[in-house]
């Protein structure tokens, strides 16, 4: 494995996506106690099973692990695709996918792009937003760049893999 065949596109997304998924790990979304107290019945009761087991906690914070039923599954594929291209070049082994991997690492994080900041406009359980979950947007976004650099790079477009 040669790190030196890394293109710059292949490099972005594959560290994009490797710290996506630490902060992935960290706070994306909060609650306050004094903010609880407007949160409806439903989203509450949701809100209990990541309840501190400290009673005194006066903050409720969750991770993208935690607040996201099914934009976490995605945003883990992405994240697998992502580096999967990094080491798959380095390795200088080819895939036989009918889609280049770029196309599909650009494909993903434009996705998971779309998806972050759909949470961001509407958070999950009127949860505030904290800083991570913009970090967050920014890595999904680094890697959708990074997928679409190296296509540019590669000589391909979307067109071209909707065509193979």
């Amino acid at each position: 494995m040669d790190i030196n065949k890394l293109r710059r596109g292949e490099l972005i997304a594959g560290v994009s996506a490797v710290l996506l998924f630490i902060v992935m790990f960290f706070n994306w979304f909060g609650i306050s106690q004094e903010d609880a107290v407007d949160v409806s019945q439903d989203n509450l009761q949701d809100l209990v099973k990541f309840a501190p087991t400290d009673v005194n906690a006066d903050r409720l914070d969750l991770s993208a692990w935690q607040a996201f039923g099914f934009i976490d599954i995605i945003l883990l594929v992405t994240i697998v695709v992502a580096v999967g291209l990094a080491v798959m070049t380095a390795a200088s082994r080819s895939t036989n996918l009918p889609v280049a991997g770029s196309a599909l690492t650009a494909g993903l994080g434009i996705l998971a792009t779309i998806l972050i900041l759909f949470r961001i406009i509407v958070t999950p359980y009127d949860l505030s937003r904290d800083i991570f979950v913009f970090v967050g947007l920014i890595l999904a976004a680094a890697i959708a760049y990074g997928g679409w650099e190296s296509m540019q790079a590669e000589g391909t477009s979307f067109g071209e893999q909707g065509d193979r």
